[in-house]
């Protein structure tokens, strides 16, 4: 028997049916966001069975590569697709919301208003929808480099809708925070990450030696031998320690780091992504270099306290906030992949709500 699911239930419905074994996705469009608030990780992510479009535009190559392509043979694309199926052991859910923020609603409610409804395993509609999606699913192609570049080329082609209703807006973006949060295109590719203290040398030392251990069982190393040998004196201020399965997996390549040091004082920092290294089940440190290219691509100035003092008050609100949702015997931190998962921690922030602002966690 069918349930009705109204724009309210919708992401709730999905995420359980994508929690189950043996997802399958028949959705036409992926958008920013999509792998984490679903997945949690590209290693699950990989055991699904996904089918999308890549012809009218609507998604997003990047996110497509952060799933896997073009090596995941698991990630496919059809031509016309326009269905929204998603479908595993946990039951199936049809409905109108493609696999987008703002469809879903992943770092905040969805700006379009869906519906949709679910079926359990148990049901005819739902033996006729895998019957249907493995019908599709031999006619779909894998996502290899010519369909990722047929993909970037139609996504560059697409309408602009201008940020989502639901998006957060500041009447005066007049710090450096709200510009970034304010215009998600301008600044795609570039994540803010909160940190707080510093590592130790130890931590530089234990990271490192994980690091080569398993850059040495690769039958093809990520690192040159240069690069490696480079690790055990990486400055300790350049590594980011204690960083979840979800944060490693989505830390942007280029990113600002909001620096609260150990006497409070705050600081802006430029980075690209150097290396990141699992040391424990559920913790990462991430190598990074200073980036003079993201430097001047947000036109920072003068020193890093200089830089940041101009948004004190702003910093002080968000890094109280990050205390007051962090764990027991945690400090305050986050990593915000995009600008649109900045905006939501800022209107967390604005808000004052003290629950956890960073849902796809």
């Amino acid at each position: 028997m069918a349930r009705f699911l109204d724009h309210k239930q919708v992401r709730d419905a999905v995420q359980t049916v994508v929690a189950g074994d043996d997802v399958r996705c028949a959705v036409a469009f992926w958008g920013d966001g999509a792998l984490n608030a679903l997945f949690g990780s590209k290693k699950r992510a990989s055991k699904a069975r996904i089918i999308c479009d890549l012809s009218m535009g609507g998604t997003n190559p990047e996110e497509l590569v952060l799933l896997g392509a073009p090596d995941n043979p698991e990630l496919k694309h059809l031509r016309g697709l326009h269905a929204k199926l998603y479908l595993s052991s946990a039951g199936m859910v049809i409905t109108s919301a493609n696999a987008s923020n703002r469809g879903i609603g992943f770092v905040e409610p969805a700006a379009l208003i869906e519906c949709g409804t679910f079926h359990r395993s148990d049901t005819t509609a739902f033996r006729k929808g895998t019957e249907w999606f493995d019908t599709i699913w031999g006619k779909a192609e894998v996502v290899d480099p010519e369909a990722i570049a047929t993909a970037r080329a139609a996504w560059a082609k697409r309408p602009r809708h201008g940020a989502p209703k639901g998006t957060p807006s500041f009447a005066a973006p007049d710090t450096l925070l709200r510009r970034i949060a304010a215009d998600p295109e301008g600044y795609r590719g570039i994540g803010v990450v909160f940190s707080t203290g510093e590592a130790g040398r130890e931590d530089v030392e234990q990271a490192a030696e994980q690091a080569m251990a398993v850059e040495g069982k690769r039958r093809k190393p990520k690192l040159k031998k240069e690069e490696i040998s480079r690790l055990p004196t990486w400055p300790k201020g350049n590594l980011f320690i204690g960083w979840s399965d979800a944060d490693a997996n989505a830390w942007p390549g280029l990113f600002l780091c909001a620096h609260r040091g150990a006497r409070g004082a705050y600081s802006y920092w430029c980075y690209s992504r150097f290396f990141e290294v699992k040391l424990d089940r559920d913790e990462w440190s991430i190598f990074a270099e200073r980036s003079p290219e993201l430097r001047s691509r947000i036109r920072l100035t003068g020193s890093p306290r200089q830089s940041a003092s101009a948004e004190g008050e702003l910093l002080e609100k968000i890094f109280t906030h990050l205390d007051a949702v962090a764990g027991p015997d945690e400090i305050g931190h986050r990593m915000c992949e995009s600008a649109m998962h900045l905006g939501q921690l800022l209107a967390d922030v604005d808000a004052g709500r003290s629950t956890d602002a960073n849902p796809v966690e």
